[in-house]
């Protein structure tokens, strides 16, 4: 996805629990995006979503967790935030 910017904050609103979690992430200019495992979190290669897709779908249909409050962070943190807080590796 061109045009997403890899570096300054994000806020880590869901994430999908599992061995190979999705993240959806808030851009510092409110958009929604999912990063993923495989891409190591490059916000490059994440998918754009609607916030109704966030609360309908992901949380409502799919079991994401919600993160409340968000949690934010540098783009480039997602990975270790994700083998760190979500994972509990080191």
């Amino acid at each position: 996805m061109s045009g997403v910017a890899a570096e300054g904050k994000v806020e880590v609103r869901a994430y999908s629990p599992g061995r190979y979690p999705i993240l959806v992430v808030e851009l510092a200019d409110g958009g929604l995006r999912t990063a993923y495992f495989e891409t190591g979190y490059d916000l490059g290669s994440a998918k754009e979503v609607e916030e109704g897709w966030l609360e309908e779908n992901a949380i409502g249909r799919h079991s994401f967790v919600g993160v409340s409050p968000p949690r934010e962070m540098p783009a480039t943190s997602l990975k270790d935030y994700v083998n760190r807080e979500l994972l509990g590796e080191l």
